[in-house]
């Protein structure tokens, strides 16, 4: 072979590679988002839980992998509203959500909405909506089939039974036999993934642990011995649920995508108060208050190509900003008209400094006093129509008020994350100022779809 041919061809291959190379680092990625259901802020070793109760090496692993956030939220503290605002990226007040509904009859979340399966399966993505929905289905435009996702399995309800379930679908079809729901859906999630084969995929994949009803396989309840059988399921509930998420990511690494696939995790709210005690700590409250403790959440981020691995983040983030997060990472740009409340928070992790990513979050909704733990008989309404709350969080300060109950309290909450200390005598302007704004952005809310509209009409007196 003659040199120059030799030179030519060296060149040639180069150029391959070169392109091969710039085509890998220019592939969209690949985005899961993970959600556990009612997980406590201190139940994974990450966000402080005690070793010698139980350890969770793998949604640790997320962590270390990549970022950790101390002071993330969701908007809301039960949840279907949660869901529905992490769903669309915009507060769900904007359509009316403002408590639990029963998404088995409707009415959920308005057709009219997008959600992120409708963005990215517009952009090329495979997408997939895997575990548990609770957004609605009843109503034309609901299914998640309908709603931009190749792949539905899952349930519409807020619980149900873990080893045979009645209201289990593939798609539209009614699944009759599955395993452990956990596993199953993990199981799904990884056949998902082999079937996209080459296009990048988007996948929701939402379990229904560790919420009720306790069930769990034998052999995982029979790890623990706390004395009591209800911990010990609780406990066996959370470590099926971290060996499945080990058994993805060790998929992802198995064939080559954790690199380039972005991986959240986070809870829809607070942990259970019927849990053992100081799940939620330092945080006040559980599920359904609006004490911090029923919506200041775990939020894990990796993604080994562009965030670097062993970030713990300060910035006060909300579950509003994985779908503008989400699109920024794949290309995709919003339109106006979309209106998301979220931000995209890709930049921050360039900078050492605490960045702020929301000058003010709001939450309106149900106040349940006492969470899931008291009877049904304690309350003269229904868990899911319960008189409202809301709150203004900025910086270290919280203005809170449970209506009905009581004035409202004002907490800093970086002196005292217990909302102990009810400094609002010390700080009017504060509170005026955070009152302003709660007006200025609750004047866009609309009428609730499944609660009671006095609730509604209260909520509209803040100024």
């Amino acid at each position: 072979m003659k040199k120059s041919k030799i030179i030519f061809n060296l060149i040639a291959g180069c150029l391959i590679l070169i392109g091969h190379s710039a085509l890998a680092q220019n592939k969209k990625p690949n985005i899961i988002v993970i959600v556990a259901d009612d997980l406590g802020y201190a139940t994974t070793g990450t966000y402080g839980q005690d070793p010698d109760r139980i350890k969770t090496p793998n949604i640790d692993r997320i962590a270390k992998e990549g970022a950790q956030f101390t002071n993330a939220y969701v908007t809301a503290s039960v949840c279907g509203p949660s869901r529905s605002g992490l769903l669309t990226g915009r507060y769900q007040q904007r359509f009316g959500s403002y408590a639990n509904f029963d998404s088995q009859r409707g009415p959920g979340v308005p057709a009219s909405e997008k959600v992120m399966g409708t963005y990215f399966k517009k952009a090329g993505y495979t997408t997939a909506a895997i575990g548990k929905w609770h957004i609605g289905v009843k109503l034309p435009g609901q299914h998640p089939i309908d709603r931009g996702f190749d792949k539905y399995y899952g349930f519409n309800s807020a619980q149900t039974d873990y080893f045979n379930s009645p209201i289990l679908f593939d798609g539209k079809k009614k699944v009759k036999k599955h395993d452990y729901l956990t596993f199953q859906f993990t199981n799904e999630a990884i056949n998902f993934i082999e079937d996209t084969k080459d296009k990048p995929f988007f996948m929701y994949l939402a379990y229904n642990a560790v919420h009720g009803p306790n069930q769990v396989p034998k052999e995982y309840s029979d790890k623990f011995d706390t004395g009591k059988k209800g911990d010990n399921n609780m406990l066996g509930m959370l470590a099926a649920l971290d060996d499945s998420i080990g058994k993805l990511l060790d998929y992802l690494k198995e064939k080559n995508l954790e690199e380039n696939t972005l991986v959240y995790f986070l809870s829809d709210n607070g942990g259970l108060s019927y849990w053992y005690k100081g799940n939620n700590a330092p945080w006040n409250g559980f599920k359904r208050e609006q004490w911090e403790g029923g919506y200041h959440v775990q939020y894990l981020m990796r993604w080994p190509k562009m965030i670097k691995a062993g970030q713990v983040r300060n910035e006060m983030i909300s579950s509003l900003d994985i779908l503008p997060t989400s699109l920024a990472a794949a290309g995709i740009k919003a339109s106006k008209k979309d209106e998301l409340d979220g931000v995209n928070l890709l930049p921050i992790f360039n900078q050492k400094e605490t960045k702020v990513v929301h000058p003010y979050l709001f939450w309106a909704g149900s106040h349940v006093p006492g969470g899931d733990a008291r009877p049904k008989s304690d309350f003269p309404y229904k868990k899911d129509n319960a008189p409202p709350s809301w709150a203004v969080r900025s910086g270290k300060w919280k203005l809170v008020q449970m209506m009905g109950l009581g004035a409202p309290m004002l907490y800093d909450l970086d002196a005292d994350p217990t909302e102990s200390k009810d400094l609002i005598a010390n700080h009017p302007k504060i509170v005026s100022t955070f009152k302003a704004e709660f007006h200025k952005w609750f004047k866009d809310m609309k009428t609730p779809i499944a609660w009671d509209k006095k609730h509604y009409e209260m909520l509209k007196t803040i100024k």
